[in-house]
């Protein structure tokens, strides 16, 4: 078996085609699906892709994102495959991924059976968390994740000091648990602010802390938008939802030295 290097476009292409895919599952078992964070901000401002992004991301509103949940756990696609915490112990993230298996995407992993390929993230919208002691668990339950998944090679010194000294002890502690463990509680956190009794919404597992959230009906409220040379679902309020996310400046792109892509190798597997 041998392994090339992917280049940035052909990682999107590879990610593109995941998102197809998913679009049409999600057409297919009437799941309301919208593309969200960079990717909303590329459908916008770039018509795809923002140029130097690898990224590709999708959200859903806790409730579609349990029907999408259920339909992937049943699919049989030869190469595209569900990956989450729920069933792969040692995955590190508290949301899910469908990847394409015939690629392998560089990750400092501590668990060495868990690949991960490229992909499309996908993440779950909860009601806004309200009390200050659930918000800060939930950040600790995070911090947990890391350290019970990150595999740590080496401690450099620098300054004569042992920088990294701390995070490898932290590490060394967590590897007794699993990061399945806290992203269970991270969830169960994330649950008890229900989307039935929220009136606005926020993606809580990747950052608990916002004060406020989006109207929960402006994601169900879904238009169709082109992206690359393929169709897919956006908020109608994307701008609203945009502003709430990057700022009102969002359609000035960052300098030129900031535009830089990701730094993780992808690979394909021949």
């Amino acid at each position: 078996m041998s392994e090339r290097v992917l280049s940035l476009e052909e990682i999107k292409q590879v990610e593109l085609d995941i998102l197809k895919y998913l679009h049409e599952l999600c057409e297919q078992h009437q799941i309301k699906y919208f593309i969200d964070f960079g990717t909303l901000l590329g459908a916008v401002r770039h018509k795809g892709f923002i140029p130097w992004d690898d990224d590709t991301d999708i959200s859903l509103a806790r409730d579609e994102f349990e029907k999408l949940y259920k339909v992937l756990k049943n699919e049989n696609h030869p190469y595209y495959k569900l990956i989450s915490f729920r069933e792969t112990k040692g995955y590190p993230y508290s949301y899910m991924r469908v990847h394409d298996i015939r690629t392998r995407r560089d990750a400092n992993l501590l668990d060495p059976t868990v690949v991960l390929g490229t992909c499309v993230d996908i993440f779950p919208y909860d009601g806004v968390v309200t009390e200050e002691s659930d918000c800060k668990k939930m950040k600790l339950y995070k911090h947990f994740v890391r350290l019970s998944s990150l595999n740590f090679k080496g401690i450099k010194s620098e300054n004569g000091g042992l920088k990294n000294l701390p995070r490898y002890i932290g590490s060394a502690i967590f590897r007794l648990s699993s990061p399945q463990t806290w992203n269970q509680k991270l969830e169960n956190l994330a649950l008890k602010y229900s989307v039935n009794q929220a009136t606005d919404l926020t993606c809580t597992i990747f950052d608990p802390s916002f004060p406020e959230g989006i109207k929960k009906e402006w994601l169900y409220d879904l238009m169709d938008m082109p992206y690359e040379n393929i169709v897919v679902k956006a908020p109608r309020k994307y701008h609203e939802i945009l502003v709430y996310e990057f700022g009102a400046d969002y359609m000035t792109p960052p300098p030129v030295e900031q535009q830089v892509p990701g730094t993780d190798k992808n690979y394909w597997i021949d």
